[in-house]
């Protein structure tokens, strides 16, 4: 294994998921939230790929279902050490009924220890693709309630829910 993944192989995988996205987006846009939970997590594996791709990682995805990691990312650095982290992908619909905040799920008692010895960081995708849209939706008061956005967001959070996309950016 070379130290970093090929630029050219890195721009093809980004355009084959690119092209996967497509149709999710599709079929997310012009559905509701509900029924539609394995379109999200599609969405957002695909998303964390492409980010792990861009910023020159080997990406490994999961082969079963409900795992505690959907993909690992890895790669050496400049000082020749390895570094990898596991990430649990976690999308949000882009019609969802609420403003997201990008915070990580608090994990279930049982999970907790599993999660801290898998090192496990979340990432958290919705509408990573829009550009100055603006999110509506009705409250459970019946209020209709919009925000503008300037962008979606992709983010990064370790088990305490700080943001660590910033050290997976800086890991050259």
């Amino acid at each position: 294994m070379s130290k970093i993944i090929p630029i050219n192989t890195c721009k093809a995988m980004i355009s084959i998921s690119e092209q996967k996205l497509k149709v999710i987006i599709k079929r997310l846009k012009s559905g509701s939230p509900k029924n539609q939970q394995e379109d999200v997590q599609n969405y957002s594996i695909e998303h964390t790929k492409i980010f792990g791709w861009q910023n020159r990682y080997y990406v490994y995805e999961e082969c079963q279902p409900n795992g505690p990691i959907d993909l690992i990312f890895t790669k050496i650095n400049k000082e020749g050490k390895l570094v990898q982290y596991n990430i649990d992908a976690k999308g949000i619909h882009p019609n969802c009924n609420y403003f997201p905040q990008g915070k990580r799920k608090v994990a279930k008692d049982k999970f907790k220890e599993r999660n801290n010895l898998y090192e496990r960081l979340q990432s958290i995708a919705w509408r990573v693709e829009d550009k100055n849209f603006t999110h509506k939706f009705v409250s459970s008061k019946g209020l209709i309630k919009t925000k503008f956005y300037s962008k979606g967001f992709m983010v990064f959070k370790d088990v305490n829910n700080n943001d660590v996309t910033d050290k997976i950016i800086g890991e050259h």
